[in-house]
């Protein structure tokens, strides 16, 4: 199994392309079931930062594949019964992309991806009552999360070396159970693109 996966990588190194630098903003939804399974409607979508630095590569003329590693906020605000709490969440961790690529002339591109990712809690706090609650122990968010989705974007190629982009990207956690929080970051970002 080490060795297949060794092949894969070697096999991605040689064929790699350009890397990637992007920055954003997160806008997440908390969409959180309770044990009696409904959905509170108390919480509401907060921006957050989005930061990632990617590889991508060639598989055909028209077909890409990316990889690499990603720093998120993942925050929220609500209010119960006139009490206002938030959420504040810094979460890192790696992402894979892939899909097609349409070329519409003069440099400019259309980059649609199916997009898969997992991050991990590395910092957060809940605001309410006026004091703040480490949420590093709360299994809801300090556990392995796993996300699933897809990326439009389109680029400009500045020379054979640069480029730019815009990107949107929607993700869902889809977690299930009794008692359950997932999160839903749609993501806009630009990005650089680097060139061997």
């Amino acid at each position: 199994m080490k060795r297949i996966l060794l092949l894969l990588l070697i096999g991605f190194s040689s064929l790699a392309q350009s890397y990637k630098l992007e920055v954003g903003s997160n806008i997440t939804s908390f969409v959180f079931t309770n044990s009696a399974g409904s959905n509170p409607s108390f919480l509401r979508p907060a921006s957050g930062l989005h930061m990632s630095i990617s590889r991508e590569s060639k598989l055909s003329k028209s077909f890409l594949v990316d990889y690499g590693v990603n720093y998120n906020q993942f925050n929220n605000v609500g209010d119960v019964q006139n009490i206002p709490f938030s959420y504040a969440t810094d979460f890192i961790g790696v992402q894979a992309g892939f899909g097609p690529k349409l070329s519409l002339g003069k440099g400019i591109a259309l980059v649609s991806k199916l997009q898969v990712a997992a991050s991990t809690l590395v910092n957060g706090n809940q605001f309410l009552l006026n004091r703040y609650v480490d949420l590093s122990s709360d299994s809801q968010f300090s556990s392995l999360r796993t996300m699933y989705g897809y990326s439009f974007e389109i680029s400009k190629q500045i020379n054979p070396q640069i480029g730019v982009f815009a990107k949107y990207q929607h993700l869902d956690s889809y977690n299930f159970g009794s008692s359950t929080l997932n999160f839903i970051p749609s993501t806009f970002s630009i990005g650089l693109s680097l060139s061997k």
